[in-house]
């Protein structure tokens, strides 16, 4: 080193010391690189140095000015190695030595180059030197690793190692030469995109030509020097004829450059095409390079230029018919030089080479038309009448285009967007080198593209589309500080799902914004996009979507050949999967759940017309209370082929720890969900906890949205106006059947549900257990699967595990756990995650959390490595569950007491809450507690097969009451009547935390000698595994070797209270209070409950949690008979503290628990929802029954009911509370029209209303009509009453004049007829003269009024006779002329009409008939 500084002479100690380093440098770095191994440092780095001096000589940079003793030197620069630029360089930078400040500045704020949001590149004062090679080995061991090493990519080397650089034009003959490069930018990679394997961290662009550090040793010319015998295009095409055998015969062609294909990568070996056409004709010859080590050829050839190839070889593409001239290893280029190079013919080319030709017929030109030269156009941009003239065609047009690249849409994808308006697509184009150079601001060419329009609403207007045929060239790298982003085919499954469907652009892009939704909705909270973007088209989750999506919905996809790569670039006619322009077509949507929300919200409130939600029959009689009563509640159900296109919903399935509903989430909101069982016989709702954090996928679904209205209409002539409604809700949720849940990716720490061995099926119940598991939604609830429950359920439900036989420690009464922590030291109630629920959402000024980068530990991940922890469970059969409402949660929570903290301030935080969610269940104890070693291996029933004290004869079942606050409410609806579940509490806990009485001050032991069952409340860190229903537990084979277990589980059900049915409730001999039993909705009515006023706290305090529908009332359900229908019961449920319950919809199947039955003074049973009731549906309603309901449709209810006789009604021979009766009409008993007032219902007289009590300011009125008729069918006779339309069908009035009746009526407000009987003297004598009266009397006592008609009615059960009881009949006495008889006759009937229709004499027909026969 001495020696090398001092032969410069004296020196300052700057200039020393940077002479010290550049010596340093060399040795460590070049020396053991370079081409001369004879070489010295000393020398090296002399050349180095004059290396410097000539690139400073005439640069610009003030810092290579020569001082005053001569020597040049750049004090402000240093050489970097590159494994220092890797590790240390972490943003983009730029280096150039000969530009001066100035110069910089206004490169880097070029306001063509500058786009707005990006700043230019930061300049660093580094020099790099290197070898320059195409291959990272130089001297590749093996041809195998020479291909695998090269790849048409250039790489800088020294002695650490390689980074990829990118030089705009090469010039082939500096590979493998040292040098020195003066201006050049460095691109580390993007850390927020996936890296591909293999790819480098960042990379060069060099911006200028680099600087030979021994341009000596330059040699070769790219002009040809000596004379050079070629075959010309129109000659040498001939030698591609299938006549001519040249195999290995090696000859020179030469020719124009007319098209250059991109780098493609075929069967792992990198190739490209390029063409030379004939300086006279229109004739192309193809020329493919396959030479690994001529792959770097496409940086040098250059479009338009005339070149000579040099010993090239006629051969066969591989499985195809196509003839190419191939290039050799040893094959060069050289510019034509006319003056050097002669031409000659085929005939001498084959003498000389002994080429043969075996084809007999006269040689034909194959030369190929080129549609480059036919399609190629100069695009003017700015013309809109251009872009309407490429798209009348169905072929796309073939252009070249130069602009920049403004922006990244999606890299994976290959899409960009040019100058801010066009898009770019690479996706159909291989690039080998990850997409190096396009970058925000670089400008590139593009040749031979493909342009289409409107492919995508959620892209660029005009899109380029690079085919194989296509080029893509960087002709200006940019000069933004933007980071690489490596576009890779290698594992990318936008490009692995393009290539198995065989895409066209619109569903690729299609394809594409689905795959950016999905990423959107659930990364980085729920996933990582690594997960999402996982190239497995089979168990990834993007794979197993569109598996679904082109499974379930009727995605058309055009039938298109398989790519063929060299048929896409040689063929004379271009095929290639963008050439034909089609129409979007796309098979669903998947939008955010807020997006769904929004847009199921919108579409019903537009097509909501208010007169559709009452009845025709009702409309124009209905007073205000009734009106707004009516329109109070309503709902719309949709199914995905509603929406256009069909729309899949896809969430993380979870337990809102809030509301207590099932959900599913994404980051933008969450939908919740009505799940059904595969088999509603079970009487058991929907339990399965192993689906919790998984992320699911619905094909089949109802997307329910229940309206709330709160309106003052005075009548329903105001319905058009707006002004009425004061209030509107919706509440959107999803119900459908669990088997048509498909799981996209199973949650780490879901808790899966045990397998059981269920008993041999027969074949035709295994096989229909077997389709139901796959079918559709309804195929699944209709069969009764046999082994649903003890089974895996379905395919795609989260794997079930084997039974394996672990080491267990049988813990005894009064153990502690490892840990040493008594239960009152176990923090509870600290607001942590909810188990089991990813990503659940922060509330509103909760900052303790941050959100994860991309590349950090997800939760489940997070999760995943505490399963390994320790933990207790305790086996447990849930008996009975109360209602979810707000509850004094202060209950069971005093200081001090267990499970809860005991600190002054968690107190008194506790005690500012007041009411809170929470429900409370009952249970029995299973077994005794079971420790784990390991939370995430619990399987099988081991409490079940090893606890001895089961197998007693006088084991006592321990009752435990588990209560539910806090974020434990998110276990409602996955807690039911009859399921065993496991209750696992975390190692910190010991065994007695499932024997204490953690809610009373009474001791222990007191309790414990007066039986009195266990206590505990349940921390939002417990879990519960669902096992099976009771039922399934006793069939299993599971036990069959364990004698006295069968019998234990035989007596559990008798501490399950009984379902019983509706027959039995309404039953006068039934005495239980509390009763449980299975029903179909028939009817929703909304009623008023008697509201106390100081509750007005309560109820603000349960629309601020949110756990209720806004509005002041309650429900009024009418439940048939899940066997007859016909049999009814009325429900009231007072929602004033009761969370609303989804899914109570007509038509829905449910299950009601400990309801409250109570007889009116009429003697009529019905049932009250109370604290410790609860409801839960078995079935949802099929779209068809929810539509009718609906839409009330009373054509739909009619044809359902039975055709009756009165006279067996009465005799108890039919038991139905409704039907049909064909009658005659005897008589009109009574006959009562008035005019009401809408809002108080008083006469409403003379368009005013009449109250005295309190002017009622009200002008607007409403027509009533009632009347009451004996009808009888010649078995017995009854009494029924009509009113309004009814009335007008009755006495058989056309609309005209039952509205002129009603405008005689007005002026009067009332009018009342009563019937005198058939003497002549129908009417009162103070209405004798009344011209309204006498068309009444007279009207009423026609043959048109007493006539045979349909009837359609329900018993009034105010008036309904106790059957069958003799002491009900009554002695009447007939005359008949001068004698009297007496019989005893039953009670008339009193009848409610439903509907007045006439009949049809064909139904007489048959009635006569059928008396005949009885």
């Amino acid at each position: 080193m001495e020696e090398f500084v001092s032969e410069f002479g004296e020196l300052s100690n700057a200039d020393v010391q940077w002479l010290q380093n550049l010596y340093r440098f060399t040795g460590e770095n070049i020396l053991p690189v370079a081409v001369d191994s004879e070489i010295t440092c000393k020398e090296l780095s002399s050349c180095l140095f004059q290396c410097l001096c000539r690139i400073c000589h005439n640069c610009s940079n003030p810092c290579c000015h020569q001082g005053k003793d001569g020597l040049i030197l750049p004090l402000s620069y240093r050489f970097i190695s590159l494994t220092e630029l890797q590790s240390q360089q972490k943003t983009p930078c730029c280096s150039q030595l000969t530009w001066s400040t100035i110069r910089f500045k206004q490169w880097a704020l070029h306001k063509e180059r500058f786009l707005v949001g990006h700043k230019a590149l930061s300049r660093t004062n580094l020099l790099l030197c290197g070898i320059l090679t195409d291959k990272i080995s130089i001297t590749p061991s093996a041809s195998e690793s020479e291909e695998r090493q090269s790849g048409g990519n250039l790489y800088l080397q020294d002695k650490n190692g390689f980074i990829p650089c990118e030089i705009i034009k090469l010039d082939s003959r500096w590979l493998g030469h040292l040098v020195l490069f003066p201006s050049w930018s460095y691109i580390p990679q993007s850390s927020e995109v996936w890296r591909p394997s293999g790819a480098e961290a960042g990379y060069l662009e060099i911006i200028e030509a680099p600087f030979l550090v021994f341009p000596k040793r330059l040699a070769g010319s790219l002009l040809v020097s000596s004379t050079l015998k070629v075959l010309l295009p129109d000659s040498a095409i001939h030698l591609l004829d299938k006549g001519f055998h040249c195999h290995k015969v090696k000859l020179n062609i030469a020719g124009e450059l007319s098209r250059l294909s991109s780098v493609l990568n075929i069967r792992g070996k990198t190739t490209f095409f390029f063409f030379l056409s004939s300086f006279e004709t229109e004739t192309c010859l193809p020329v493919v390079v396959q030479a690994p080590a001529k792959v770097t050829w496409h940086r040098c050839l250059e479009v338009t230029k005339q070149y000579v190839i040099t010993k090239v070889f006629v051969s066969s593409l591989q499985g195809t018919n196509y003839k190419v001239f191939v290039v050799s290893s040893s094959s060069e280029f050289y510019l034509y030089n006319e003056g050097f190079v002669k031409g000659q013919t085929l005939a001498e080319f084959m003498h000389a080479s002994d080429t043969k030709e075996t084809s007999k017929h006269e040689l034909t030109s194959l030369a190929s038309k080129e549609e480059s030269f036919q399609n190629r156009s100069s695009v003017d941009w700015s013309s809109q009448s251009f872009i309407e003239e490429v798209f009348e065609s169905r072929e796309s047009k073939i252009c070249s285009y130069r602009g920049m690249i403004s922006k990244v849409l999606n890299i994976t994808a290959g899409l960009y967007e040019l100058d801010g308006k066009f898009g770019l697509c690479v996706a159909y184009q291989q690039i080998v080198n990850c997409g190096r150079g396009l970058r925000p601001g670089a400008q590139v060419e593009i040749h031979n593209a493909h342009l289409h329009l409107k492919a995508s609403d959620h892209f660029p207007r005009i899109i380029l589309c690079c085919c194989l045929r296509s080029v893509l060239v960087v002709i200006e790298f940019s000069r933004l500080s933007t980071e690489h982003q490596p576009f890779s085919f290698i594992g990318n499954i936008y490009i692995s799902l393009l290539f198995k469907y065989n895409l066209d652009l619109p569903n690729y892009l299609w394809m594409v914004h689905t795959v950016e939704t999905l990423i959107k909705r659930f990364c980085p909270r729920f996933l990582t996009k690594q997960h999402v973007l996982m190239c497995d088209i089979d168990t990834g989750v993007t794979g197993m979507f569109f598996n679904s999506i082109l499974k379930y919905t009727k995605w058309n996809l055009v039938a298109r050949p398989t790519r063929d790569i060299c048929q896409e670039i040689l063929a004379e006619l271009h095929h290639c999967p963008l050439k034909e322009i089609s129409q979007p077509n796309f098979p669903c949507q998947s939008p955010s759940l807020s997006e769904l929300l929004t847009l199921a919200e919108e579409r019903v409130w537009r097509s909501l017309d208010l007169s559709s939600l009452l009845p025709d029959a009702e409309i124009k009689h209905l007073i205000a209370q009734q009106l707004n009563s009516k329109l109070a509640w309503s709902f719309e159900v949709l199914k995905p082929e509603d929406f256009q296109p069909h729309m899949i919903l896809s969430g993380v399935f979870r337990a809102n720890s809030r509301t207590g509903c099932l959900q599913l989430l994404d980051t933008s909101g969450a939908l919740d969900c009505i799940v059904q069982n595969p088999n509603e016989m079970n009487q058991i709702a929907f339990s399965d906890t192993s689906y919790i954090g998984c992320l699911v996928q619905l094909q089949k679904y109802q997307l329910v949205i229940e309206r709330f209205i709160s309106s003052e209409f005075p009548s329903s002539k105001h319905l058009d106006d707006p002004r009425f409604i004061k209030e509107k809700h919706t509440r959107i949720y999803a119900q459908f059947c669990v088997g048509d849940l498909q799981v996209l990716k199973r949650h780490g720490a879901a808790a899966a549900r045990p397998a059981l061995l269920s008993p041999a099926l027969p074949a035709s119940l295994s096989s229909a257990a077997s389709a139901a598991s796959s079918g559709s939604c309804s195929e699944a609830c209709k069969t009764d699967e046999v082994n649903g429950i003890t089974s895996n359920q379905h395919r795609d439900s989260p794997s079930l595990p084997k039974m394996p036989r672990l080491e267990e420690v049988v813990l005894q009464e009064g153990h502690v756990g490892e840990s040493g922590r008594t239960v009152c030291s176990h923090p509870s109630w600290t607001g942590g995650r909810a188990v089991g629920i990813q990503g659940e959402p922060r509330r509103p000024g909760d900052t303790t959390g941050t959100r994860p980068g991309p590349w950090a530990a997800r939760p489940s991940e997070r999760e995943g490595r505490t399963r390994g922890a320790g933990c207790f469970a305790q086996l447990v059969l849930i008996t009975h569950k109360d209602a979810l409402m707000l509850r004094n949660c202060q209950y069971g929570r005093n200081e001090g007491c267990e499970h809860t903290n005991g600190s002054g301030e968690a107190f008194t935080q506790r005690a500012k809450t007041g009411l809170g969610l929470a429900f409370r269940a009952s249970a029995v104890n299973m077994g005794r507690p079971r420790q784990w070693k390991d939370a995430g291996k619990i399987e099988g029933l081991p409490e079940l097969e090893a606890d001895p004290s089961l197998c007693s004869e006088y084991n006592k079942r321990t009752q435990v009451l588990l209560d539910f606050m806090d974020k434990a409410v998110k276990w409602y609806h996955l807690i039911n009547q009859g399921g065993v579940y496991r209750l696992i509490t975390p190692k910190q806990l010991d065994t007695s935390v499932f024997e204490r009485h953690c809610s009373s001050s009474v001791p222990w032991k007191t309790l414990q000698s007066l039986n009195c069952p266990l206590n505990l409340v349940v921390q939002p860190d417990w879990k519960f595994q669902y096992i099976s229903t009771l039922s399934c537990l006793h069939q299993s084979q599971l036990f069959e070797n364990q004698i006295n277990l069968p019998a234990y589980l035989k007596n559990l059900p008798s501490e399950i209270p009984r379902i019983n049915s509706i027959q039995e409730i309404l039953s006068h001999s039934f005495t239980a209070s509390l009763v449980s039993f299975t029903g179909i909705i028939l009817e929703r009515i909304c009623n008023e409950p008697n509201r106390r006023a100081n509750f007005a706290a309560v109820i603000t305090d349960k629309n601020t949690q949110g756990i209720s529908v806004p509005g002041d009332w309650g429900l009024k359900l009418l439940v048939g008979d899940i066997q007859n229908t016909a049999i009814t019961l009325h429900i009231y449920v007072d929602l004033m503290l009761l969370s609303y319950t989804l899914g109570i919809l007509p038509g829905a199947m449910v299950v009601f628990y400990g309801l409250e039955r109570t007889t009116s003074r009429h003697n009529n049973v019905y049932c009250k929802y109370v604290p410790s009731s609860s409801v839960s549906v078995l079935a949802i309603p099929s779209l068809e029954a929810v539509r009718s309901a609906s839409t009330l449709s009373i054509n739909t209810a009619i044809a359902d009911m039975p055709q009756l006789y009165l006279g067996n009604l009465i005799s108890g021979r039919e038991n139905h509370l409704q039907g049909i009766v064909c009658c005659h009409v005897v008589n009109i008993q009574w006959l009562k029209l008035q005019w009401v007032c809408s809002r108080c219902s008083s006469i409403f007289k003379q368009d005013k209303c009449t109250r005295i009590s309190g002017p009622c300011l009200s002008a607007v009125g409403v027509f009533r009509a009632n009347a009451s008729v004996i009808v009888e069918d010649g078995t017995a006779e009854a009494r029924v009453h009509c009113k309004d339309k009814q009335v007008a069908d009755l006495l058989a009035l056309s609309s005209t004049e039952w509205e002129g009746l009603q405008q005689h009526i007005g002026p009067r407000g009332k009018v009342y007829f009563q019937y005198q009987g058939r003497t002549g003297h129908e009417l009162h004598e103070e209405t004798i003269g009344d011209v309204l009266m006498q068309y009444l009397g007279v009207i009423c006592t026609s043959t048109i009024v007493c006539r045979p008609i349909q009837l359609v009615f329900r018993f009034d059960s105010r008036g309904k006779p106790k059957l069958g009881q003799t002491e009900t009949f009554q002695l009447r006495t007939f005359t008949c002329g001068d004698h009297q008889y007496m019989t005893k006759m039953a009670p008339a009937l009193f009848l409610t009409c439903l509907d007045i229709k006439e009949v049809d004499y064909r139904m007489l027909c048959h009635l006569a008939n059928d008396r005949l026969i009885q």
